[in-house]
């Protein structure tokens, strides 16, 4: 089947636990006594699940399902958009050289994403170029809003503007999905709350012209894409029916751009597996476990076996084929944007 590519996956290095403690407070970020960290604007995270830290387990993780190269990103909880920027331009810079610091550790198997202070987009699009130029970082996670904010209305200009120039790879990732929404009980603030923060973030990235004016940047969206590849019919529909408003700055219908999008496997159904590599193509989806989290896929190769209308070049393609072109792991950078 050929190499197999994780894009999904967080990890939490002891360096950068050991920074928080020492560095934390000062920036405002601190520990408390059951290990939950807490965050600027009355937010809580943690306490961090052990494997997100032990590099061994990880490496162990990988082989026991069958995965050549993981490209981790960080624990999205810990995003922490809500520090002042110039703290937050510190607290981004030690995570990411203590994650490009965990991935040298074993290069064969690990890559990683930044992350970036989205609160001050000028000083994120610094640290981007300071990642992917001086770290060797394939690009960055980012979330689904900024401290509350959309991602269309956070300025984001400079930060699109640079992350386009260097054709970084942008992971969206779920956080705190749907506030305000009542989402307590049978864990759906995690099995519909995120992808349906996904949803919501990637149509205002669509609809916005955001992605039509940044071509260069390759969105990856988590969980399949939420529920937006089942839903992109509504939105080329709204802007047929009010050209006006809904189309008014993109020059295409939205399916145009999502199929310019990459979108992880992690969907937990065969047939949707199926319908997500019909919907944007099978060369824009990537393999993805969400390690080490309880909603993760456990068997990421046999969920894309088990879809049954993919035929073998397009598993390969999954499996790995298109994140070793995309993310630069021993092939070319893919070319396609139609």
């Amino acid at each position: 089947m050929g190499v197999k590519v994780d894009v999904h996956a967080h990890c939490v290095p002891p360096s950068f636990l050991e920074w928080l403690r020492k560095n934390g407070p000062e920036a405002g970020v601190g520990f408390q006594g059951d290990g939950r960290l807490l965050l600027p604007g009355g937010f809580s995270a943690g306490p961090p699940v052990a494997e997100l830290s032990d590099l061994s387990a990880r490496l162990r993780a990988m082989d026991r399902i069958g995965i050549d190269h993981q490209v981790m990103s960080g624990w999205i909880d810990l995003t922490a958009y809500e520090l002042e920027p110039e703290a937050g331009a510190e607290y981004s810079r030690a995570h990411n050289r203590c994650l490009a610091e965990e991935a040298a550790r074993r290069p064969d198997r690990l890559s990683a994403l930044a992350t970036v202070p989205l609160q001050d987009p000028v000083s994120a699009a610094e640290t981007l170029r300071e990642a992917m130029g001086e770290l060797g970082m394939k690009g960055a996670q980012i979330a689904t809003s900024v401290a509350g904010r959309r991602l269309d209305r956070a300025g984001l200009e400079p930060f699109w503007s640079v992350a386009g120039e260097l054709g970084a790879v942008l992971f969206l990732h779920p956080l705190r999905p749907l506030a305000g929404v009542d989402m307590e009980g049978f864990f759906l603030e995690n099995a519909v709350g995120r992808p349906a923060e996904t949803t919501i973030a990637a149509a205002f990235l669509i609809m916005s012209g955001a992605a039509e004016r940044h071509p260069g940047i390759s969105f990856i969206l988590a969980h399949g894409g939420g529920f937006l590849p089942y839903q992109i019919g509504r939105l080329n529909r709204a802007c047929a029916v009010r050209p006006h408003s809904a189309a008014a700055r993109i020059s295409q219908p939205p399916g145009h751009y999502l199929r310019r999008m990459y979108a992880d496997a992690v969907v937990h159904h065969p047939a949707a597996l199926s319908f997500l590599a019909e919907a944007l193509g099978s060369d824009r989806i990537l393999l993805g476990t969400d390690y080490p989290f309880a909603m993760g896929e456990p068997d990421p190769a046999g969920a894309v076996r088990a879809a049954a209308r993919l035929g073998e070049e397009d598993r390969r393609a999954i499996l790995g084929g298109n994140a070793a072109r995309l993310l630069g792991l021993g092939g070319p950078s893919p070319v396609r944007q139609s």
